[in-house]
């Protein structure tokens, strides 16, 4: 796993120069039960309880579990017995099991947040939505962080409205954040009558006027009802509220493209693609609108010269560097989709067609240097693909090392399967590298297998 990770670092370093977690809180270190917590108990409890503790220690849970069990038959009335029986049972994935003993501990410490965390987890992992509401609705008492998961599990359990009123809450507390936006999305696609959220916002609006996100929620939800007059209407009144947000952009650039105001459009989506408030996935999407546009529009395209100057300067646009890339391909500028396809494969850099296609480019265009190590490194990711194995022998013939080419070749071609196109150009290749090294009757050999296989094809 390093060694493909470093394979990836390096092949993004060579172009460009020449799955959040479950639990929105991390369950803290489990607690482990000292020898002054076991009260009065015989040296055969205390014997197997600390025999349990050293085997779950090393991870033999299930013999862990033996010794605990032991101490039960002899004192079941000890409630760090269950606690320990259902972290071993957690451990095996038995989440019933754990779930049963650690109800158990929760009937004498209903409000151990200890317990809490490990139940919830129990629960959370069964997709026990409901029961772990119950759970995380204690546990907001002790950290307000917890109300981000009580957000996801009211949206499991269809309660939309509980749901945003938590994110309200938590936007209010510690700011507007990127997860919180798209489960507020997921959150209105599935309200089928916006009219409570609708009035929700415009009351939070009243009340806190220059709160910049409550207008935009506003402005999403009349654009998916269609209220565009509306939605509009609620943008100028930011705009009114706060002139120089940069937020608002993110709508009024689309009603300037959908009423034909490129000039406005165009002087919006500057002002939100050069903004540090605003994230790159936002960005991205500004990005593919405006490329659509042009594809209408194609008497615009001057004006995207602009646009790439603001992205220029700006950091993490690697995917909407791909994205011009994409365009610009499309028009075959190859160029000019090299470029913006190597300064966007950062964060892509294991996409195999994106990875394919620069390659393919670099070899039209006569990059046979950045080719060579480029497929080089392909191959230690995709080692059985035969396209990254011709790309490095061309590679290698236009560099005049034709032995190397040869050895590649003879390699890649093993991997190819059904495929007489792929499998003549091979051939062909490798006829061309005897050919350099002045070896005629080999090159006259594969030259005579391309014959062979272009009369079959």
């Amino acid at each position: 796993m390093i060694k493909y990770r470093k394979h990836i670092y390096l092949l993004c370093l060579f172009l460009v120069i020449g799955s959040r977690i479950s639990f929105s809180q991390e369950i803290e270190p489990k607690q482990e039960v000292n020898i002054d917590d076991l009260g009065n108990v015989s040296d055969e409890f205390q014997e197997n309880f600390f025999e349990a503790l050293k085997q779950k220690a090393i991870t033999n849970h299930d013999k862990a579990i033996e010794a605990l069990e032991k101490c039960v038959a002899i004192d079941p009335k000890p409630n760090f017995l269950y606690l320990e029986l259902g972290k071993n049972y957690l451990e095996l994935k038995l989440y019933e099991r754990a779930e049963q003993n650690f109800n158990k501990v929760r009937k004498e410490k209903p409000n151990d947040r200890h317990v809490l965390e490990l139940l919830f987890e129990c629960y959370f992992k069964q997709q026990k939505y409901k029961e772990s509401i119950e759970i995380v609705e204690k546990l907001v008492r002790y950290n307000s962080m917890f109300k981000e998961q009580l957000a996801n599990l009211y949206f499991h359990e269809k309660r939309y409205d509980d749901a945003l009123t938590v994110i309200d809450e938590l936007n209010e507390e510690l700011g507007v954040d990127e997860y919180r936006i798209q489960l507020r999305k997921k959150i209105s696609a599935k309200i089928t009558d916006p009219n409570n959220q609708i009035s929700r916002l415009e009351n939070s609006i009243k009340e806190k006027p220059k709160v910049e996100q409550n207008y935009l929620n506003l402005i999403y939800l009349y654009s998916k009802d269609n209220q565009k007059n509306k939605a509009y209407q609620v943008a100028q009144r930011l705009l009114e509220k706060k002139p120089k947000s940069e937020l608002v952009h993110l709508a009024l650039y689309k009603f300037y493209l959908e009423d034909n105001k490129t000039d406005e459009a165009i002087r919006s989506m500057k002002i939100a693609l050069k903004s540090e408030k605003i994230d790159i996935e936002s960005k991205y999407k500004v990005i593919h609108d405006f490329l659509l546009f042009l594809d209408n529009n194609p008497q615009y395209e001057s004006q995207l010269t602009d646009i790439i100057t603001v992205l220029s300067t700006g950091s993490n646009n690697t995917k909407v560097l791909t994205e011009l890339g994409h365009y610009y391909y499309k028009k075959d500028q190859k160029e000019l989709a090299l470029n913006f396809y190597e300064r966007g494969i950062k964060s892509s850099a294991n996409d195999f067609s994106l990875l394919k296609r620069i390659l393919l480019l670099q070899l039209d265009l006569k990059r046979y240097d950045k080719a060579e190590i480029g497929s080089k490194l392909a191959l230690e990711m995709y080692p059985a693909q035969p396209i990254f194995y011709l790309i490095n022998g061309v590679s290698l013939i236009n560099l005049e090392r034709s032995q190397e080419a040869i050895e590649t070749l003879t390699l890649g071609i093993d991997y190819v399967i059904d495929d007489l196109k792929m499998e003549s150009d091979f051939y062909s290749q490798i006829s061309e590298a005897y050919q350099k090294l002045g070896n005629v009757e080999k090159a006259t050999e594969y030259k005579e297998k391309v014959v062979q296989l272009q009369k079959k094809s």
